[in-house]
């Protein structure tokens, strides 16, 4: 009778995301297990440190564990080799079982073993868990990621930017179903590390929910002093001296662009542009089939260390009044936002939109002492009474480029 062939049966490894939280769940159990084996309490790190001889930062990362319920921080607070042995030889010595000390072993083996099967490294590991994470640890992660990004993305294109500045201004136009609107872009502290480099401060298109390009009225400078198709729609007063050199570059797909042109490197040739722009009856404040949201983007185009986008919403327009925050890449793999759909594209987001309350005041930005003064300068051009208006904001270091930061509402019935 001949032998049967011995066949080695592969296990399907599981899902990322299901075998994380299997690995998490049982590794946070087993080091509650072995500080419950010699009477230590998890809340309290520096007892326990004290307790048993301990480093204080090796019970707190323990503590973190066992205590934190966010699979994606995990990474982070997971010991060494070194540090696990110290631990476990100074909770020997108060007796603790030793299939305790077997389960605490293993599985940190099959959290090794996640990492080998689904990421590779441990870094990718990290990156890969933390976008599983919501709290407020991964929204540390998530920024000290995007400044290693905002490093890199310096040296490749060559300009960087202190702050990136977006305001839009929405009021009740003569014409009951759309809303006028006053926009400001502006780049704070702007320098080129290359001296070739051309940059567009800023660029602007209207469009409907597909993302078809959508007519405009005439569109004005805020700034009385640059009125005119000759001028670029600079806000002078807000801008570094000498005036920078822009220029207006009209694409096909339906953007307006203004450029900075190349210039000296460093911080001694760095600039500050602010541009403003007004429309009457800009974009709809009633909706149309296939046109049913106010969205209002910052376009994150240039490496900058701070983004203060905000959105001013006149008393009359009450949709308007709890917007939503929303970031897209806008990477070419997949079309740019909006044509793609609002369901593609979404990048995670952990800070919130902050409420600025009435009026222009509490607008202030410590990063740009002129800030209030500049909306208070596009009020007075749209005839408008800064009272009248509620501010919303959303601040975020070190934003992703290439994206978009908008701002969502419904439109009125």
């Amino acid at each position: 009778m001949p032998t049967p062939i011995s066949r080695e049966v592969t296990k399907e490894p599981l899902p990322f995301e299901e075998h994380a939280a299997s690995v998490v769940g049982r590794i946070r159990t087993a080091f509650a297990e072995l500080f419950r084996a010699v009477n230590a309490d998890a809340t309290r790190p520096q007892q326990v440190a004290r307790d048993f001889g301990l480093n204080k930062n090796l019970t707190w990362k323990i503590s973190k564990i066992i205590c934190e319920a966010d699979a994606g921080n995990i990474v982070s607070y997971l010991p060494g080799r070194a540090g696990l042995n110290i631990l476990l030889d100074s909770f020997k010595k108060s007796g603790i079982p030793a299939n305790v000390q077997k389960e605490v072993r293993d599985a940190l083996a099959e959290f090794e073993q996640l990492q080998e099967i689904h990421a590779g490294d441990r870094e990718t590991l990290e990156a890969m868990l933390g976008g599983l994470s919501r709290g407020s640890d991964a929204q540390q992660q998530n920024e000290a990621q995007r400044k290693l990004a905002f490093r890199g993305n310096s040296t490749i294109w060559g300009v960087q930017a202190r702050m990136q500045v977006c305001v839009n201004i929405i009021s009740p136009s003569d014409d009951p179903d759309f809303v006028d609107l006053a926009w400001i872009s502006g780049l704070i502290d702007f320098r080129r590390l290359r001296r070739d480099a051309v940059w567009a401060i800023a660029s602007t298109r209207k469009v409907d929910d597909q993302g078809n390009p959508l007519p405009t009225e005439d569109i004005e400078s805020i700034d009385p002093s640059m009125s005119g198709n000759g001028n670029a729609p600079l806000m002078t007063e807000f801008c570094s001296q000498p005036t920078p050199e822009l220029r207006l570059n009209r694409g096909a797909d339906g953007f307006l662009r203004y450029e900075l042109v190349e210039g000296p490197i460093g911080n001694t040739a760095s600039t500050t542009c602010v541009i403003g722009i007004f429309a009457r009856r800009f974009v709809r404040r009633t909706k149309l089939e296939g046109d049913t949201l106010g969205e209002h983007l910052a376009r994150l185009y240039t490496p900058a260390e701070l983004l203060v986008h905000d959105l001013f919403v006149h008393r009359d327009l009450q949709n308007a009044m709890g917007p939503s925050i929303h970031l897209y890449d806008q990477l070419p793999i997949a079309p740019s936002y909006p044509v793609g759909g609002r369901d593609q594209g979404e990048l995670p987001v952990f800070d919130t939109v902050q409420a600025l309350g009435p009026g222009t005041r509490s607008a202030m930005v410590p990063e740009f002492g002129p800030y209030c003064s500049m909306i208070d300068a596009a009020c007075e051009r749209l005839e408008l009474n800064s009272a009248d208006l509620m501010g919303f904001r959303f601040r975020l270091k070190y934003p992703p480029i290439p994206s978009v930061a908008l701002f969502r509402y419904p439109l009125a019935d």
